[in-house]
Formats: structure tokens, sequence, C-alpha cells
């Protein structure tokens, strides 16, 4: 669906998101009354539920709306009456293309991302997920034009050019020769004599 990657160029993960915002984490025998406090200053965040360390569900503005709209007293139930429980938990390093590939087959009510040693590492939201899709496609760009330029220039570098000069045109122009014995003259504005 989304295609492969130039290797010279590194697709951006779903940690590179901002998934550290748009959420709160509250216990599962937290009372909805208190999340509504919550809410009300950001009324687009999720409402992650915790039982120790774990993410067990999600609560929203529009869950808590339908809740009420039944005739259900926020001032009684806990989130964990409530909660949506099919949450895809998801490694930071996983490529945008993947993850974005897994989200439309899975259609989670939630997407929690963890780090290396599973722990909780953020929320990938919605907004998240249409930030991801750009970015994605930027990298896309980016990967195929840094591939026609690659192309281009070993055409016009011709084998007998790179034994001449000693060095490769095409690495020099994308960065990819070692210079650190060569001390580089850096012009100064000030005259130090």
């Amino acid at each position: 669906m989304y295609g492969q990657f130039d290797a010279g160029m590194q697709e951006p993960t779903v940690a590179d998101m901002s998934i550290a915002d748009e959420h709160i984490v509250v216990e599962t025998k937290t009372r909805i009354s208190d999340v509504c406090k919550e809410l009300a200053v950001n009324p687009d965040h999720a409402v992650l539920v915790k039982k120790g360390s774990e993410v067990l569900g999600v609560v929203t503005a529009r869950v808590i709306f339908q809740t009420m709209s039944e005739g259900v007293n926020a001032t009684k139930i806990k989130v964990n009456k409530i909660m949506k429980t099919n949450i895809l938990t998801m490694a930071g390093d996983t490529p945008l293309s993947s993850a974005l590939e897994m989200m439309s087959k899975v259609n989670p009510d939630a997407i929690i991302i963890t780090d290396s040693d599973n722990q909780f590492m953020g929320y990938f939201s919605t907004k998240d997920y249409r930030d991801a899709t750009r970015k994605l496609e930027a990298h896309q760009l980016m990967s195929a034009r840094l591939r026609r330029s690659r192309k281009a220039i070993s055409e016009k570098v011709s084998s007998s050019e790179k034994e001449e000069s000693g060095v490769d045109l095409l690495d020099l122009l994308l960065g990819g020769i070692d210079d650190d014995d060569e001390e580089v003259e850096i012009p100064s504005m000030f005259n130090l004599e």
C-alpha cells in the first residue's frame, strides 16, 4: 500500500509523532465525573484506562455523552464500566508505513505506543494519524527525489572523471565522503594577527 523506501533515507516511525499529548491516563476505578473535569478543559483528549502498567481501554467524550444519554448517572459510574477495549499496541520503532497499514486493517479504539521494554510511551491519536500520513507522503516524495538525483548524477559522472579526481562526485554531493583527517579552513570575519 505505501511502498518500499530508499535504504539511504530512514522512514519515520510512530515514536517520531507527537504521542505524548492528547490523552490523560486514569486508573480503572476513576469516576466518570472526575474524568469530565479533565475533558471540560480538553474535550478532544482520550482517557486511557490503566490497571498497573497496562492500558486496558479508552474513554472519550463521545462515549461519555452516549452513556449519559442512556440515563446513566456519571457521578456514580466508573471508567472501566464504559471503556472501549479494542486497543492496538505497537512498538515505538514501528515504521509509519507498517503502522498505518496495521491501523487501517484493525480499526482500533485506541493505539498505544510502547518502548523496547514494552512500557507505555504514548498515545497515537486521530490527529497523529493525519500527521503521519502527511509525514509519510513527504518522506516518500523526498526518497523518490533522492533516487532520481542519485541516478542522474551517476549517469553524468564518467568512470574516468572518478579516477582523475580520486573523489566520487556522487558521494561528495550526497554527503557520503568521510574527510575526518582533512583540516578545513573556515573563513573568519576578524583578523587576529
